[in-house]
């Protein structure tokens, strides 16, 4: 019996706040939406900016064009729900993880499946890449290390919380993942371990690094401090953001790539999207009632996704 494809809802919509910091706004594009119980679990820009891929609960993967706000294309890449995606430098490749223990490598001008990788001892729930190196993080809090040329492993496993982020600097010689209260700092080389620091604080929620690499903003919960940054040379505390209420947790946190300037979500009752300047320590709420634990920003800095896990919709949203 053949599968049905389902079909997706896509809806420009319009909300009377705008974001802002500065002299910047986001301005609402589009709200990308799956029908019924098809739910979204991650989506990333295209190196480019041009388009973006989304992953959910169907298996499938979708490939969205920004300037046409609806898919171009879209493809079954995983039994069961997919979890995890993320680009190639170049552009050149997408790369899946689903919940049945397997990774896709996928060509992203024709969504075919060139390179599989199954038998993996878990599902896998984190994917990230920079330069040769793709990292996954599985289910078993079990981290492993691919070189993107061969598609072999590299070094041995690491672990991470099975809920952490992985962060690569953006020199790509380094990634940051947490496990308890630590932040643990892995070569992007051999998965040596570079350092390992305990924050002695909380267990965080949440990880960015500036564009510089110079810092490492790390979000917390049921902590004084939802947001502190840290040095990335000698883990000093630099700056810190206070909690807004009480249950308040930071999330959805992304660095604009041009500015250090911090895009999170703020979760003290009703979500709140802020702007945390690192330059004059400014902490601007931008935009209310929009829980967004995944942000995508695109390269050069005029786009932005704001796509909850486990959510029905995808915000897009242009920076003017």
């Amino acid at each position: 019996m053949k599968r049905s494809i389902p079909l997706l809802l896509i809806g420009c919509f319009c909300f009377t706040a705008h974001l802002s910091f500065s002299q910047t706004k986001l301005k609402p594009l589009a709200l990308m939406k799956h029908e019924d119980n098809l739910m979204f679990q991650n989506a990333v820009f295209s190196p480019d900016g041009n388009q973006f891929v989304s992953v959910g609960n169907q298996g499938m993967l979708y490939l969205w064009d920004v300037a046409q706000s609806y898919p171009v294309s879209f493809k079954k890449v995983h039994e069961g729900v997919a979890l995890s995606c993320a680009y190639s430098k170049d552009g050149k490749y997408i790369v899946t993880g689903g919940e049945e223990k397997s990774i896709k490598v996928i060509l992203a001008r024709d969504l075919s499946v060139v390179k599989s990788i199954t038998g993996l001892p878990a599902k896998v729930r984190e994917l990230a890449i920079s330069g040769n190196r793709l990292v996954a993080l599985l289910q078993n809090n079990e981290i492993q290390v691919y070189n993107l040329d061969t598609w072999q492993r590299v070094g041995k496993p690491r672990y991470a919380a099975k809920d952490s982020k992985i962060v690569f600097s953006n020199s790509g010689d380094r990634f940051y993942v947490w496990f308890s209260t630590r932040i643990n700092v892995f070569s992007a080389k051999d998965g040596e371990v570079v350092k390992v620091f305990n924050t002695n604080f909380a267990t965080p929620t949440d990880m960015a690094i500036s564009p510089d690499d110079q810092f490492l903003a790390v979000g917390f919960g049921q902590a004084d401090d939802i947001i502190r940054i840290y040095d990335t040379d000698d883990f000093k505390q630099t700056k810190a953001v206070k909690k807004n209420g009480s249950g308040d947790f930071a999330n959805g946190m992304s660095f604009f790539n041009n500015s250090n300037k911090l895009l999170y979500t703020s979760n003290a009752g009703s979500s709140t999207a802020k702007i945390f300047d690192l330059e004059n320590g400014k902490d601007t709420p931008v935009l209310k009632g929009t829980p967004s634990n995944r942000i995508s920003i695109s390269k050069d800095d005029s786009k932005v996704i704001l796509g909850p896990k486990a959510s029905n919709s995808i915000q897009l949203m242009s920076v003017i």
